[in-house]
């Protein structure tokens, strides 16, 4: 039997001997459940353990890296339907990779997860998501991992992190150097749409049109630091407006 399937039949009959647990809670009590059963059967044995070894073959130039943040993280996966708690992750942006490091292994270890086996993972409070549907309309919308923002069941504002490699010569050696840069989309009423400017977004919301300008005239500051939460902010208070209008 599979170690998810001995997971998963362990914490039902002790779920019932309590009487106060469920398998798919995400309490408190359930993340020390999981952690501790993984501790018990070996987090080594886990079935999360069997991708192939992540390489980086690129030498870089200063703090330039592949990675969304340069190091590992303590994260949740979720992993053909099973969660894992506290596992140390790092995601690969340039090729849309995760990563895990085992655990009680060196942090220059680590395994790729085997991407159609994830369903989703967290990282620095961020919700990544992995899709594998494709938009005719929007050939842009690639399958992979997103950034997922839910604000609503009808509004989900999705970020792609990905970095554009570029290539140089220093004295007869090759180098790398990654710059990166985002995507955003917005699934609305089940409907995906690719936002690449701020008329993007008016056409989409059009009585909101005076609302949006002046945000984005209040919110400069936040769009030179940091553009990605200046999207998130921008698409609750869309969202927030929308709601008070039908109110």
């Amino acid at each position: 039997m599979k170690n998810y399937q001995k997971k998963s039949a362990f914490l039902i009959l002790f779920g019932l001997f309590l009487n106060i647990f469920t398998i798919h809670s995400q309490t408190s009590n359930d993340v020390a459940i999981y952690n501790w059963f993984d501790k018990t059967i070996g987090k080594e044995n886990l079935d999360i353990i069997n991708g192939i070894p992540h390489t980086n073959p690129y030498r870089t130039t200063g703090d330039s890296h592949l990675y969304y943040i340069d190091q590992y993280e303590l994260g949740t996966l979720n992993y053909e339907g099973q969660l894992y708690y506290n596992v140390k992750l790092k995601y690969d942006i340039y090729r849309d990779i995760l990563v895990l490091n085992p655990f009680g292994e060196s942090e220059s270890v680590g395994i790729n997860v085997i991407t159609t086996k994830v369903s989703s993972f967290s990282i620095k409070d961020k919700n990544f998501v992995n899709i594998d549907k494709k938009d005719p309309a929007v050939p842009e919308f690639t399958a992979g991992y997103y950034e997922e923002n839910k604000i609503s069941p009808d509004f989900i504002f999705y970020i792609k992190h990905h970095k554009n490699q570029i290539k140089s010569i220093n004295e007869g050696v090759l180098l790398y150097t990654f710059k990166e840069s985002m995507s955003y989309f917005l699934d609305l009423k089940g409907k995906i749409y690719s936002i690449k400017s701020k008329n993007d977004i008016i056409k989409l919301f059009p009585d909101q049109k005076k609302q949006i300008n002046g945000f984005y005239l209040m919110n400069r500051e936040l769009r030179k630091s940091d553009e990605n939460q200046f999207m998130r902010n921008l698409m609750k208070y869309i969202s927030n407006s929308l709601s008070i209008q039908t109110k």
